[in-house]
């Protein structure tokens, strides 16, 4: 008795074989789109791997830097400290971070965008206006605010819960509508994969909308999206 063994073909091996055969240009550029986005969807799953183990690799954020104003003092981790202490769980899991900033001269909108090594990105976006808080002038004021949203979306992005305990209330003059319309673009992502989590909308919050609030949300929720994400694959 013979056994034929049939071993699964990839697109990058249907394309060599219609090479090889010689296929038309029509056919192979059909072949190529197939590949382009069989490549995106391997590229997504190794996103979301490396995700799911840089969360579960990720080291307890230290809170090196004390605030004191108005009879009140914490600690926070500010953003140097926190790309410091998730720089080496991040190369391991051969995961990067970038900002684009929009400027407007009225607003600055912010995007983190987290990339794996194999080519997906996924983004987290906040607005705001300047931080005109204390004696801050013009350009302070600007840079100030960007810091600030370079920080959030970085948290947001990354889903660090340990960081999003850190928000001290001094948020620069947020825009609330532009974060409720960020985080329902998440909400609605996470309703079409599971539509019993409706406990997530802002109507159905145990707390108030504030943009600390939407700022800590968004984290949370894009973890529960990820592990969606991954469970439909």
């Amino acid at each position: 008795m013979e056994t034929a063994i049939v071993q699964q073909q990839t697109p990058h091996d249907l394309i060599a074989l219609g090479i090889e055969r010689g296929l038309d240009v029509t056919a192979l550029e059909k072949l190529m789109e197939l590949k382009q986005r069989y490549d995106a969807d391997q590229a997504r799953k190794a996103f979301f791997q490396a995700f799911t183990n840089f969360q579960s690799q990720c080291p307890d954020l230290r809170k090196t830097k004390e605030v004191s104003f108005n009879q009140t003092r914490y600690h926070y981790a500010p953003l140097a400290d926190i790309t410091r202490q998730i720089a080496k769980t991040l190369k391991a899991n051969e995961l990067s971070y970038r900002w684009e900033i929009q400027d407007d001269e009225k607003s600055m909108k912010v995007t983190c965008l987290v990339s794996h090594i194999d080519g997906h990105t996924e983004a987290t976006t906040m607005t705001a206006n300047p931080d005109t808080s204390g004696a801050k002038n013009a350009i302070q004021a600007r840079g100030s605010a960007i810091e600030y949203l370079k920080r959030y979306t970085l948290i947001g992005a990354l889903g660090i819960s340990t960081a999003d305990s850190d928000i001290d209330g001094r948020l620069p003059n947020v825009d609330i509508d532009k974060l409720h319309a960020e985080y329902m673009k998440v909400y609605n992502q996470v309703i079409q994969l599971d539509a019993t989590l409706s406990k997530y909308h802002p109507d159905n919050w145990k707390v108030e909308p504030s943009p600390k609030a939407y700022v800590k949300a968004t984290g949370e929720l894009n973890k529960v999206l990820f592990e969606l994400q991954k469970k439909a694959k």
